[in-house]
């Protein structure tokens, strides 16, 4: 029978093992939470039918069925009204190669989430092995990186989810410091721009984090002026090409939101202070996690609790403390460190003191605020999808040479630490989203007249955003306007109908936009 190391070291095990762990994560996490069946849908019936609604108007759009990709049919007449939010560019090809081979709407966006899944997974083992030589590490940050409890905190914001880009865009920086080769200024910049088709949030801190990165990491390899390199006379034309594609891509991209930054303005530091992470908050994991014990007793003093889940797992929590205690460690041995492991500690550590607010409200993030771009960001717990990877190369880095007959043993601590019951995660059934979305279409469907140029239903008896949603995914369906709208912010004037759905603040804003109330379909659900 082969010993331990034997297996680990053995070439054909190194490639089945890393694809039965993913299968089988990929069943723990995913299939456990959607049902085998898929039955369930992640999230509540809010920002996870948004999203839904985003991939599928994005698939309607690359098909033609849609005539302008940001002017979608809701919160009528308003203009752009895609860029008030996230796009789902990015990743909307794969949720449109599911529409396109016949799956159905609701099916497709969980499929979707496998496949997110799935690269998320990859990407982290095959950078983490090609970094480190040490596939069984792979296993553990994949797994991590792609099954994490973190992740439990932000099913209702599912876009959340996509951080593939994030290994990738961090080994391309080292190798551009290390080789200034062409191909990784390509995979650097390339991976920023398609995070930022992805996720908007992400793409910002993605790019802020990264770059100061690779200037830490340039510093301590002593190779301050690689960029130099890259502008060179044989060099200069395919590095301005890869340049001037992304600056493009990015033009594209940030136009439409820079227009509606202009109509409804930037947030203020105060409106994202009550959101910036106390010391509780790096302890508070989502209910569904089987950490209940830090569950019950960290809940932040703060009246947006449910937006500060930002426990990883022991694990790299207890790896991000004791960075400091490395150091002085490695000053005291005079051990001989990396560059690789002075860079990703370093800037990590001072990435999550940024990120810190004190008892008594202080911040170095107010400085961060400042950079362009950062004071459209509202969640910042959101700023994990991209040092949670740069903990874990700083965890393994420090770990490197631990024999490998610890594997099986880590990967035990590791499952532990990221182990949940499915029962208590937010998703709601499948079956009932479908049917509701069914019901909404039809009423529209049989009571739209040729006088109508949009619908608006009012229904006080729920959640303003699952009325809003409601009407939304009926407009996206029947490709007819609605009044209704649900999005991270909206028109001041369509506010009251927004938040209230009543007929006053409907009446508010037709009259604001000149429109006559006969032109309009209102389905009152309510009486």
């Amino acid at each position: 029978m082969q010993s331990l190391n034997e297996i680990l070291s053995n070439k054909r095990w190194s490639k089945i093992i890393p694809v039965l762990i993913f299968f089988f994560g990929i069943w723990y996490f995913c299939l456990r939470i959607l049902g085998t069946g898929l039955e369930f849908i992640p999230g509540d019936f809010g920002d996870s039918r948004f999203i839904n609604f985003l991939l599928e108007h994005g698939h309607q759009w690359m098909h033609g069925n849609a005539g302008d990709f940001w002017n979608a049919n809701f919160m009528h007449p308003f203009p752009n009204v895609i860029a008030i939010s996230d796009n789902m560019l990015g990743t909307m090809p794969i949720y449109s190669l599911w529409r396109s081979l016949g799956f159905s709407y609701e099916t497709s966006y969980q499929l979707w989430w496998i496949v997110i899944c799935s690269l998320n997974f990859w990407s982290a083992f095959f950078v983490v092995n090609k970094w480190f030589k040490r596939w069984d590490f792979a296993i553990l940050a994949a797994w991590i990186f792609a099954f994490t409890i973190f992740n439990f905190g932000q099913f209702s914001y599912m876009q959340m989810m996509i951080r593939f880009l994030v290994p990738i865009v961090f080994y391309a920086g080292t190798k551009m410091v290390d080789t200034s080769k062409l191909k990784y200024l390509a995979y650097f910049s390339f991976g920023i721009v398609i995070q930022f088709y992805s996720v908007i949030y992400t793409g910002f801190f993605l790019l802020y984090f990264s770059v100061f990165f690779i200037i830490v990491y340039a510093i301590f390899k002593k190779n301050y002026f690689f960029f130099i390199l890259y502008f060179k006379k044989d060099t200069i034309l395919k590095s301005l090409l890869i340049i001037g594609l992304s600056l493009i891509a990015m033009l594209w991209l940030i136009k439409p939101y820079m227009h509606i930054s202009e109509i409804l303005g930037f947030r203020s530091y105060q409106e994202i202070e009550g959101l910036l992470p106390t010391w509780k908050t790096f302890l508070f994991p989502a209910d569904a996690s089987s950490w209940t014990v830090l569950y019950k007793n960290f809940q932040p003093d703060s009246p947006y609790w449910w937006l500060h889940h930002n426990f990883m797992g022991l694990i790299p929590f207890l790896g991000l403390i004791t960075i400091p205690y490395f150091w002085i460690y490695w000053k005291i041995k005079k051990k001989e460190i990396s560059p690789l492991i002075w860079a990703v500690t370093i800037s990590t550590f001072i990435i999550f003191i940024f990120f810190f607010k004190t008892a008594d409200g202080h911040s170095l993030y107010k400085l961060l605020f400042k950079l362009p771009g950062m004071n459209s960001i509202r969640v910042m717990n959101r700023f994990i999808h991209v040092t949670l990877f740069m903990l874990l190369i700083g965890l393994i880095s420090i770990f490197q040479k631990l024999p490998v007959k610890w594997s099986y043993l880590l990967f035990l601590i590791v499952f532990l630490d990221n182990s949940f019951a499915p029962d208590r995660m937010i998703r709601q059934e499948k079956s009932e989203i479908v049917d509701r979305r069914e019901d909404v279409i039809k009423i529209v469907k049989n009571n739209i007249e040729k006088k109508h140029e949009a619908f608006a239903i009012i229904d006080s008896n729920q959640a303003f955003f699952i009325t809003h949603i409601d009407a939304m995914q009926a407009a996206l369906f029947l490709n007819i306007p609605t009044i209704n709208g649900y999005s991270s912010s909206g028109p001041v004037n369509h506010s009251q109908f927004f938040q209230e759905n009543n007929m006053e603040g409907l009446d508010h804003w037709l009259e604001h936009n000149h429109i006559s109330k006969d032109s309009i379909l209102i389905i009152k659900r309510d009486n």
